[in-house]
């Protein structure tokens, strides 16, 4: 059995995080267009489809598969860093105005 390394193991870690952050953002997105007086259905299936796919891809990876978790922590690091400081803008946004 092979022995991976810390820095293996902790990138695996972090990849691992980023779907699941991409799975809460989904989450939040489902439960925004849930609360509207006409959610779009066509909105929520894709959203609900997305999340699936993102924790079989969770459920999937391996640590010993090392493209992956580089790609995952590559583009979906990105997407959940690019998330989060257009919520802290929004959030500052509205500080702003209050």
């Amino acid at each position: 059995m092979r022995q991976w390394t810390q820095d293996e193991a902790i990138a695996f870690e972090c990849a691992r995080e980023a779907i699941t952050d991409l799975m809460a953002i989904q989450t939040g997105q489902i439960a925004q267009e849930g609360s509207k007086a006409a959610p779009d259905a066509e909105r929520l299936a894709n959203l609900r489809a997305e999340r699936s796919r993102l924790a079989q891809e969770r459920t999937a990876l391996h640590l010993d598969d090392l493209a992956a978790v580089a790609r995952i922590r590559t583009e979906y690091g990105a997407i959940v860093r690019a998330w989060r400081e257009a919520m802290g803008q929004e959030r500052r946004d509205l500080e702003k105005s209050a």
